[in-house]
């Protein structure tokens, strides 16, 4: 599920977030949603995949006007590299959402 990919990338970066808070900040559902669609073999619906892929690009448009407003180099390139982290994820989501509405 491209859901559990992306859940495993924020986990890189962001070590203390939990599916609980995943489910709820990113997916805007509850954690029993996303392991019932797991154990069923299927992956988030369409509305949910949509309300991700808002929440990833809403998160990187962030961390790169952070960026933008940063003097120290270091917090600069970091924040820019979060906004891309974000914004390549957002790309992977939005590719499984145009395979599954041409499927359709």
């Amino acid at each position: 599920m491209i859901t559990d990919e992306i859940f495993t990338q924020l986990r890189t970066i962001h070590k203390d977030l939990t599916e609980n808070e995943f489910a709820k900040t990113y997916l805007r559902t509850s954690r029993s949603y996303l392991c019932n669609r797991r154990n069923n073999g299927k992956d988030v619906s369409n509305d949910v995949a949509l309300t991700l892929y808002a929440t990833l690009t809403s998160k990187a448009r962030q961390w790169r006007a952070s960026a933008k407003l940063e003097s120290d180099i270091r917090y600069h390139k970091r924040w820019g590299q979060l906004s891309e982290l974000y914004f390549s994820l957002a790309d992977r989501l939005s590719e499984m959402i145009l395979t599954r509405a041409k499927s359709n």
